[in-house]
């Protein structure tokens, strides 16, 4: 019970985690279209919905650096949390799954053994 228990929290936190918000990138803005960043999941499958408007002319130098800054820290930014939130998913199923399985294990006695020592079976006769 208490493995379903972690698996079914951990599942949970891999959930949350991906519908959070992103934090707002260092170069200034938000990771969304509006005035508050968009959750990773949304930033993963559409990355153009992050809000960094158009890309800038090429003869623009800076702004562009300034644009593939914000773009990559956002893009960045998600994946991280993707990737983080597909790894607690992974562990919390095995923790669920497999942890019940390796106890039921350990819990047979294998056939043929005794649970009294040798020196109590000593004792006894």
């Amino acid at each position: 019970m208490a493995f379903l228990f972690l698996g079914l929290f951990g599942v949970g936190l891999a959930i949350s985690g991906v519908l959070i918000a992103l934090p707002a990138p260092a170069a200034g803005g938000t990771c969304g279209p509006g005035q508050a960043s968009e959750a990773p999941i949304v930033a993963l499958f559409d990355p153009v919905s992050i809000g960094a408007g158009p890309k800038p002319a090429a003869s623009a130098t800076a702004d562009r650096t300034q644009w593939n800054a914000f773009v990559s820290e956002c893009q960045t930014s998600a994946d991280n949390r993707m990737l983080v939130a597909l790894g607690i998913l992974v562990v919390s199923v095995l923790v669920a799954v497999v942890g019940p399985i390796l106890v039921r294990r350990r819990m047979r006695k294998p056939s043929g053994t005794a649970l009294v020592s040798t020196v109590e079976h000593e004792w006894r006769f």
